[in-house]
């Protein structure tokens, strides 16, 4: 019982530190468009390497430490929402994961302003289905609401504790109005390089 809680306290934690926007960012930016971020960056490594599953370069996002407590590191990027304003947006990952000690997940984030201050209009980082220990590649998929006074949408893969995922792409699509949410830097005009194909 008292792991069960230690553990609820953790994700609640990670949860919190993605919607207060309480991400320390990287500034070697490996990969056209995308940048580490995190509570830790420092303790993780984003790159480029060739992957004959999926026939050429995929994105990678690995620990270096060994143990990592109470940290975690993203491979990410944010653009302006004006392809989707007042639209239900479904994101798609292709990812595949090894040795994760804790847990993953690919996430969104669509934000607005409170006066001078960043406010989430929707977020949905797989809390409640999180990818876990080593999994082949699998399409997952995150909905989401834009609403008519989103200022940026932000998303990515991230690591909590130690381990490595695989990233192959990333598609957005519009959808119907049908269609069931998932969940309640440099800003980029649209949605780059994410077939992971342009590299510096």
């Amino acid at each position: 019982m008292k792991y069960l809680k230690v553990k609820l306290l953790e994700l609640g934690l990670l949860c919190i530190a993605f919607v207060l926007v309480s991400f320390t960012f990287a500034s070697d930016e490996r990969i056209k468009g995308w940048f580490l971020a995190g509570s830790t960056p420092e303790y993780y490594k984003i790159g480029l390497e060739d992957n004959s599953e999926k026939g050429g370069k995929v994105a990678y996002l690995r620990s270096t430490r060994k143990k990592i407590e109470n940290g975690f590191g993203t491979i990410m990027q944010n653009f302006e929402p004006t392809d989707f304003l007042g639209k239900k947006v479904k994101l798609t990952g292709s990812i595949k994961s090894s040795n994760l000690d804790d847990w993953a997940g690919m996430w969104m984030r669509v934000d607005g302003n409170k006066g001078r201050k960043n406010k989430v209009l929707a977020f949905d980082n797989m809390q409640d289905r999180p990818i876990r220990g080593t999994t082949d590649w699998t399409d997952y998929e995150i909905i989401l609401e834009v609403p008519t006074n989103a200022k940026g949408i932000s998303y990515g893969v991230f690591i909590n504790g130690t381990g490595k995922v695989l990233i192959h792409h990333f598609n957005f699509e519009i959808l119907t109005d049908t269609a069931e949410s998932t969940g309640n830097m440099m800003k980029l005009k649209k949605p780059t390089n994410t077939n992971f194909d342009e590299y510096n």
